[in-house]
């Protein structure tokens, strides 16, 4: 299936769902619009059963530049813009899919913002990361509240005070991002992704997400929890199966 939003690209392909942001004349910044455009195309990815993985795309030469300037600029940017935005980004880290970004050129505020959001963080060698919203008189988005998270808070408040941009190799170094590879190999890192994307695998991204903030005695009850459902799982069961026939298991 494919979708056309006027800003960006939404297909599947089996257990996968691309969202392509398609606005490379504008380095794929995010304006109002844009971000309507993905809270509906994450809305039909959430809600298909079938999709395991989605995967976030930049046409052309970056992945996201960040926000709009021009609209900011001429105060069309209002608070409502900075809670569409938000809902789209719980919409990733809440979804019972594994989300990752596949990161070229420039990743800058808003294409960070959505980076960390997502569970993995692929990016080709030349990508270059940034969050510059503090030039501009802003708040880098939630990233004052995820981002340390991945690099620790010191490293974080670099990033986002000072605003200047690192290359991949320094966002691997830090934890910013998974893996970085070369452009040509990321159809074959969402391939990976697809394969592992078992029940466990995506019930540990849940759990995961609730427990990073809990008390060990909230968490072991919330881990049995998700461990009894894991243990009914079909999945589960079929990677019994294969372990007993010798072979790959094949999700449900």
């Amino acid at each position: 299936m494919r979708i056309d939003f006027p800003n960006l690209v939404y297909e599947t392909a089996g257990r996968v769902a691309t969202i392509t942001l398609n606005r490379p004349e504008r380095l794929n910044a995010l304006d109002y619009s844009s971000k309507w455009d993905l809270k509906a195309a994450l809305t039909h990815a959430a809600a298909d059963d079938a999709v395991r993985v989605v995967a976030f795309r930049g046409a052309g030469r970056a992945f996201c530049a960040g926000i709009n300037l021009k609209e900011l600029s001429q105060g069309r940017i209002d608070e409502r813009n900075f809670e569409l935005w938000e809902e789209c980004l719980r919409i990733i880290e809440t979804m019972d899919k594994l989300a990752v970004a596949l990161m070229q050129g420039y990743a800058l505020g808003s294409g960070v913002q959505l980076a960390v959001a997502c569970d993995l963080r692929i990016a080709a060698p030349g990508t270059q990361f940034g969050l510059p919203a503090g030039r501009e008189g802003l708040l880098p988005g939630l990233a004052v509240w995820r981002l340390a998270k991945f690099v620790g808070l010191g490293r974080a408040m670099e990033l986002a005070l000072i605003g200047d941009s690192i290359d991949a190799a320094e966002a691997r170094r830090i934890g910013l991002i998974s893996e970085v590879a070369a452009e040509g190999e990321f159809d074959a890192w969402v391939e990976r992704i697809a394969a592992l994307a078992s029940q466990g695998v995506r019930a540990t991204k849940r759990a995961m997400r609730e427990m990073s903030t809990m008390t060990y005695e909230q968490a072991l009850p919330a881990y049995m929890d998700h461990q009894r459902r894991g243990l009914a799982s079909e999945d589960f069961a079929e990677a019994m199966l294969a372990f007993r026939e010798k072979r790959q298991p094949q999700w449900r």
